[in-house]
């Protein structure tokens, strides 16, 4: 099992526009499986994100805010049991600019030894996700569904 994944993308969008989109609940809708901010991430503070029918998708404690650079939380979706039964993980958003009009977002998902479940479900989860949020940057819309997707991402 790995321990960590770590994905970049540059993105053609201000560090700011990319920061306000991790942390917007109607940005986070649109690309992030329909998924919200309950409230804007406070370090130190408790998070949950919303399904759209309400129910609590992942909860965690906010580590870092640094914006628009830098948000580490801890990570533990609950959406499914299986995942839910496994100690909380490690996320870390990282933008820098990296021209203009151009950010470079690195994310690590980190302290996943003792959750197999959560590293395999976010291994192409993630991908899925920077993907999707670098074409509403770009392009103004989300990707589309993807046909191969399961039913619960």
């Amino acid at each position: 099992m790995t321990a960590q994944h770590v994905y970049q993308v540059y993105i053609r969008a201000e560090v700011e526009e990319v920061w306000r989109a991790l942390t917007d609940p109607e940005s986070t809708r649109q690309y992030f499986h329909a998924t919200h901010w309950e409230t804007p991430p406070v370090a130190g503070e408790p998070f949950h994100t919303s399904l759209p029918d309400g129910r609590t998708a992942v909860d965690g404690v906010v580590e870092v805010v640094d914006p628009p650079h830098r948000l580490v939380h801890t990570w533990h979706p609950v959406y499914d049991v299986e995942l839910a039964a496994e100690p909380p993980s490690r996320v870390a958003w990282e933008l820098t600019r990296a021209g203009d009009r151009l950010t470079h977002l690195r994310l690590t998902h980190s302290a996943l030894e003792q959750s197999p479940l959560t590293s395999e479900n976010v291994r192409d989860g993630w991908v899925w996700i920077l993907d999707s949020l670098k074409t509403l940057l770009e392009t103004g819309a989300p990707l589309p569904r993807a046909d191969l997707m399961p039913e619960n991402a």
